[in-house]
C-alpha cells in the first residue's frame, strides 16, 4: 500500500508531514487532505484560508497533487452568501 504525506503549506510557512499516512490510492489521499483541512479550520482561525494549501507528495516525496483550503466544506459553510449567491435564492 502505498504512504502518501501531507505537507501544509503557505507563501510563507512550511509544515511538513514526517510520518504519511498509507492509502490505498492518490482519491483516498485527496478525501484524507479534505478532512484534514476541515479538522484545522475548525481549531484555527480563518483569517487568510486562501493562502494555505495541501500538497499532497507519494512515498518518493513526489507532489501528486494540491489542495486548497478552500476546498472545505467547513469553510465554505461558514463565508458569508455573495450578492450573486444570495439573488438566486
Amino acid at each position: 500500500m502505498p504512504r502518501f504525506y501531507f505537507n501544509l503549506v503557505s507563501k510563507d510557512t512550511h509544515i511538513p508531514d514526517y510520518f504519511g499516512k498509507e492509502l490505498t490510492s492518490l482519491h483516498d489521499a485527496y478525501m484524507h487532505a479534505r478532512k484534514l483541512i476541515d479538522k484545522i479550520l475548525l481549531r484555527v482561525d480563518h483569517d487568510d484560508p486562501e493562502a494555505w494549501k495541501v500538497v499532497i507528495l507519494n512515498d518518493v516525496h513526489d507532489a501528486q497533487m494540491i489542495v486548497p483550503f478552500s476546498v472545505s466544506h467547513e469553510l465554505s459553510a461558514q463565508r458569508p452568501a455573495t450578492i450573486e449567491e444570495s439573488s438566486k435564492t
